[in-house]
């Protein structure tokens, strides 16, 4: 997602988190960005895992991801088999 919406994680890494920009790619500010909100949300003591959610098992993790509906209008149009690989990282 970064790589797609590179131009707006850009701005948001330097206007919401002031990452200067001091000669850095747009994707290298663009994951700053990611990383600053990820260190806040666990400084702030919020589950950032599945299994910190009382998750157990992983074997619904596919059915999760087929049933998701597939939409246009975000950074890129997602596949069902990236879903699955995002909520296998989250676990």
């Amino acid at each position: 997602m970064c790589e797609a919406g590179k131009t707006k994680f850009t701005r948001f890494a330097m206007e919401v988190w002031g990452i200067p920009e001091a000669g850095k790619s747009q994707i290298v500010l663009a994951k700053a960005g990611v990383e600053a909100l990820a260190d806040f949300i666990k400084e702030i003591g919020l589950s950032t895992t599945l299994r910190e959610l009382g998750v157990e098992e992983v074997t619904e993790l596919k059915a999760i991801a087929d049933s998701c509906n597939i939409v246009t209008g975000s950074y890129k149009k997602m596949t069902h088999e990236e879903i699955f690989e995002i909520l296998k990282e989250c676990f």
